[in-house]
């Protein structure tokens, strides 16, 4: 792998974006433009993502981490494909996540994390 950095997620992010930027546009949170431009931006850089596909590794490895710590169904997902991602790579995997329960999983398996709203606020 280069020295680029890349920005990687599993496929079901494409599923929970479009759920979250709409339940907030339904709530009235986001106007119908910035719904819009937001939604347009989310097509445009979907495409510079290497994502990792929901394959029998991830899934098996998610039941494991689900066993391990107090973790949702989606972030176990999203968690084993970043394990499974890291397994791959010659450099480090940074996990970036906001929920604080999901980054102390990435934390024992050993992953660098970043706290997004953490590092929002600084």
């Amino acid at each position: 792998m280069s020295d680029q950095k890349s920005l990687a997620t599993a496929t079901i992010t494409y599923a929970e974006l479009y759920a979250g930027l709409t339940r907030k546009y339904r709530e009235g949170h986001l106007s119908r433009e910035n719904y819009t431009l937001v939604c347009q931006q989310v097509e445009t850089e979907w495409q510079d993502y290497l994502r990792v596909e929901l394959q029998t590794e991830v899934l098996r490895m998610s039941r494991e981490l689900i066993q391990r710590h107090p973790l949702r169904g989606f972030d176990a997902i999203h968690l084993a494909s970043a394990l499974c991602l890291n397994a791959g790579l010659d450099g480090d995997l940074t996990f970036i996540a906001s929920d604080e329960r999901l980054l102390r999983a990435a934390a024992a398996e050993h992953l660098a994390v970043l706290n997004v709203e953490a590092a929002s606020s600084r």
